[in-house]
């Protein structure tokens, strides 16, 4: 008798977690960052911050202005359902950045390409909503 309650509250246990992710809910998130119409210097910091609080995304652009974005800690890939502020962030070692008016923040290099109020999240015009199911989001700088 004892082990068939062991086994039953085995199963028990099995069942009533069986499906539970406990992570939230994650949209992948890709799209090409271009700026006056030429793609943004490669390894140009996208950032989502959210506009109601919670977890950043941000990716990494590539040599053609694509990205993908990875949330939290973990580095999970995607962002979490939500409206956020985009703005980018140069790379100090790319030479886009290394020439042109200094950005007038201490450690950060030239803005290069990216107009100034790109360059944070309360500055930034550009909102954009991420839906719950995975998409594609082109952040258009003119």
């Amino acid at each position: 008798m004892r082990k068939n309650v062991s086994l039953f509250s085995i199963a028990f246990v099995l069942v009533a977690t069986a499906g539970c992710d406990s992570k939230p809910k994650v949209s992948a998130v890709t799209g090409k960052v271009t700026i006056n119409g030429n793609p943004a210097p490669e390894k140009t910091r996208v950032n989502f911050e959210p506009v109601n609080g919670g977890e950043s995304a941000a990716g990494m652009v590539d040599a053609s202005g694509n990205y993908k974005l990875y949330y939290g800690n973990e580095g999970r890939e995607g962002a979490m359902p939500g409206k956020y502020k985009v703005f980018l962030a140069p790379d100090a070692s790319s030479e886009a950045y290394m020439s042109g008016p200094p950005s007038g923040v201490p450690g950060m290099p030239s803005s290069g390409p990216i107009p100034k109020e790109y360059m944070s999240g309360q500055a930034s015009p550009l909102t954009v909503d991420v839906p719950e199911s995975d998409t594609t989001i082109d952040v258009v700088i003119e």
